[in-house]
């Protein structure tokens, strides 16, 4: 008597075996530093590229005015977006790692629950300026309008980037961000196309393309938060001890690439704006280095110490030094040799003489790479407070040359007030962190 197999478990068992290929795949792409290091950058670059792409058109199409608007729009998201970052998404990278099983749930669940908190005060407090006439110029109108429609879909996009970060799950941000991206590209393109392009219906579409995706992250990701009343409480008294000087410092050390294009807006106007925004073209490449080291230093710096103590973390921190020294030194070199050429092929000629420009802006990212490893190290001693000094010293040489600089010399003044600050507070945000580390290896 013949007996016949069932033809569906060859089929089940390759699929089988083709899983567990995937998972051990994905586990050694996640325990690789530098193949997590490479993904976080091109990551970072997508997000880039897809704005730079953005702006080269919006420039090309509608002018320097228009550009100039999506520079102030651009700023204040981003600021808006480090506020979240400080007050939310950096204690839980750096204390998630003391939490485990289901303590970790009901951190992960108040912080989510924070999350939609801010978001909601933003939204609530754009609208209260839109509405109240609070921006009384027809860009100060635009901007508002355009915040409200697009920010909180963003922030949400941003915290979901962190948290994952947080866990090493560089895949799941490259595949969020990816959505988005081609969404973003997509409309801006076809506008382009039709000789249609606004600022509105892009950060609409953006704006919808990222809740979108958090939507499906979530529905996926649903099991990883517990929401608890007592634990959001506690949960934020703890986290606002670390973040109210993580705020701190970033309102007053890291915002000034973010405060510059109002500042020039208030001194010069929308076109000046738009000239220091069309170099962010080339110096936006040396961003995308140092954004996507730094989102992998930060979670790998904190890991590292709670690991392997003082020892460890130096050696984490060298070597993303040197790496940032090389990657960043090479786009200022660059910057020096053909920035100027770059930028007028790519908005036909519309922006001349920003070959000095760039390259100051691309040595001023070189020194906030020197100034955000020590940075990193401050905070995975848990030590925010020790980076107030560097920062405030930041903010105090950019609001004190900036007027100087920006008045006689336009953007270039306003490029060359930026690198003052960024040095400066550099040079001083690594002597605290070498005192730091020295107290603790005590």
């Amino acid at each position: 008597m013949s007996v016949t197999l069932p033809t569906s478990l060859p089929t089940q068992k390759s699929a089988v075996e083709n899983h567990r290929w995937f998972q051990n795949l994905i586990a050694r792409i996640e325990s690789s530093d530098v193949i997590c290091s490479l993904l976080a950058v091109f990551d970072q670059g997508m997000i880039s590229g897809t704005n730079f792409v953005t702006a080269i058109l919006i420039g090309r199409c509608c002018g320097a005015e228009t550009l100039g608007i999506y520079s102030l729009v651009a700023a204040a998201i981003a600021m808006t977006v480090g506020v979240q970052d400080q007050l939310i998404t950096a204690p839980y990278v750096l204390y998630h790692n003391r939490k485990k099983h289901r303590s970790l749930k009901r951190y992960a669940g108040s912080v989510l629950l924070h999350q939609f908190v801010f978001s909601a005060l933003i939204s609530i407090g754009v609208a209260v300026c839109l509405f109240a006439g609070a921006a009384s110029s027809s860009t100060a109108q635009m901007v508002t309008l355009i915040l409200l429609i697009a920010a909180p879909g963003i922030l949400l996009r941003a915290f979901i980037r962190e948290v994952a970060l947080a866990h090493y799950d560089v895949m799941t941000v490259v595949l969020v961000d990816a959505v988005v991206c081609v969404c973003q590209l997509a409309v801006v393109g076809g506008l382009f196309a039709v000789e249609a392009l606004n600022l509105a219906t892009v950060y609409c579409v953006l704006g919808a393309a990222c809740v979108v995706t958090a939507a499906v992250w979530m529905k996926y990701n649903r099991g990883r938060f517990v929401f608890d009343r007592e634990a959001t409480s506690v949960s934020w008294t703890r986290n606002w001890r670390f973040g109210r000087w993580a705020l701190a410092t970033h309102l007053a050390g890291t915002s000034t690439p973010y405060i510059m294009p109002w500042v020039l807006f208030a001194l010069r106007g929308d076109r000046e704006t738009g000239l220091l925004a069309s170099c962010s073209v080339i110096v936006g490449i040396a961003n995308i280095l140092l954004s996507g080291l730094g989102d992998f230093l930060t979670p790998r710096a904190a890991s590292a110490y709670a690991s392997g103590g003082i020892k460890q973390l130096r050696k984490i921190l060298r070597s993303m030094l040197g790496l940032s020294v090389i990657a960043i030194g090479s786009v200022v070199a660059v910057s020096a040799l053909f920035g100027e050429q770059i930028i007028d092929v790519l908005y036909n000629g519309r922006f001349a003489g920003t070959g000095t420009m760039v390259t100051v802006m691309s040595l001023a990212v070189l020194a906030n790479a020197f100034g955000n490893v020590a940075g990193n190290g401050l905070w995975a001693l848990d030590r925010p407070r020790a980076n107030f000094v560097a920062d405030m010293l930041t903010l105090v040489v950019a609001i004190s040359t900036a007027p100087m600089l920006i008045g006689p010399y336009g953007a270039l003044g306003a490029a060359g007030s930026t690198l003052a600050a960024s040095a400066f507070g550099a040079f001083f945000r690594q002597l605290i962190f070498m005192q730091a580390a020295a107290e603790k290896a005590q």
